[in-house]
């Protein structure tokens, strides 16, 4: 098969950056992987390397030389158009493909979870944001706006809160709670107020605090103050997904809404409380748990554009992170 038969989608994140390769068909034949390629936390040359070192592997996997036609990378972190400008220019320098697309992650997620039909995702990972599509095809979402300004409901945020209900409880100004000695275990120190100093000089990263949330996952099945910023999560995340809902006129419309992301896997009290809020305003909507890949989403509309046969749906999906 020719090399231009080839398509690559990509799902570029603040963690780690993940390429599929597929054939013209549509079977998927390899998988690459490297780091972040958000490029406000590890700078555009960073963030441009990971991409092209992604889909490098999967191509070197694949055992296919050359470049795909086309590749579509869906990144977090392009919120405005200076952010898209900045993001296509370094995505085109990169030179991975003969045509290359950015998307707003969320459209990758979105395309992943529902195939292009009318639902919500909400997406909770480092970040976290809830993007929709109605009947007609118009796209909303809301969230994701980054670690300083927004992502409630995110891992980072479940493991920031968790640092700060702690450091409340070594006060004394909060209840006791189990996080104060879990913590110290996991980062080795004595006393806790030894994590302040790490914290600030730039230690406990944005990826490292996210990944305190299977801990407080475990605290909770003993501890309520765990149980509280679980719960606390799924509501702030559930009202992402009804703001999307709002915006696009479907609050009284029967749809799905797929909870992604590794935050949701950390048990009941975050999907509870998500489901509860969710129903309230959103009474027909189905809540379901997916395991889904947005590189899968990103392939799919890559596939599309070659075969020029994007559907109606499909088409519809914002290149640009227009609200």
């Amino acid at each position: 098969m020719a090399t231009h038969s080839y398509v690559a989608g990509v799902d570029g994140g603040a963690t780690k950056t993940t390429a599929l390769i597929a054939d013209e068909n549509g079977k998927v034949l390899s998988r690459g992987k490297s780091g972040s390629s958000n490029y406000h936390n590890v700078g555009v040359r960073a963030a441009r390397e990971s991409i092209r070192d992604s889909v490098k592997r999967a191509l070197r996997n694949a055992g296919i030389e050359g470049k795909p036609k086309i590749v579509v990378v869906a990144l977090a972190g392009i919120d405005s158009e200076k952010d898209k400008r900045i993001a296509s220019d370094f995505v085109r320098d990169a030179k991975i493909a003969h045509t290359s697309i950015v998307i707003h992650d969320s459209v990758a997620a979105l395309y992943a979870a529902t195939n292009g039909g009318p639902g919500i995702v909400v997406n909770s990972g480092t970040g976290s944001f809830a993007a929709g599509i109605n009947s007609n095809g118009q796209y909303a979402r809301a969230g994701g706006w980054g670690y300083i300004i927004g992502d409630e409901g995110s891992a980072y945020e479940i493991g920031k809160e968790a640092l700060n209900m702690a450091f409340r409880s070594f006060d004394q100004r909060k209840a006791h709670t189990i996080l104060v000695d879990r913590l110290k275990q996991q980062f080795g120190v004595r006393q806790l107020d030894e994590l302040v100093s790490r914290v600030y000089a730039g230690d406990l990263t944005v990826e490292k605090i996210a990944r305190l949330v299977p801990l407080v996952a475990r605290a909770a099945r003993n501890d309520k103050i765990s149980r509280e910023i679980l719960a606390t999560a799924g509501v702030e995340l559930a009202e992402q997904a009804c703001a999307v809902a709002r915006r696009l006129k479907m609050t009284k419309e029967h749809f799905m809404v797929a909870a992604v992301g590794g935050s949701f896997r950390s048990g009941q009290y975050i999907m509870r409380s998500f489901k509860s809020r969710i129903k309230e305003r959103c009474p027909h909507a189905r809540v379901v748990r997916l395991n889904v890949d947005p590189a899968q989403g990103s392939l799919a509309i890559a596939l599309a554009k070659l075969s020029d046969a994007v559907s109606h749906r499909a088409s519809k999906f914002p290149a640009s992170v227009q609200r």
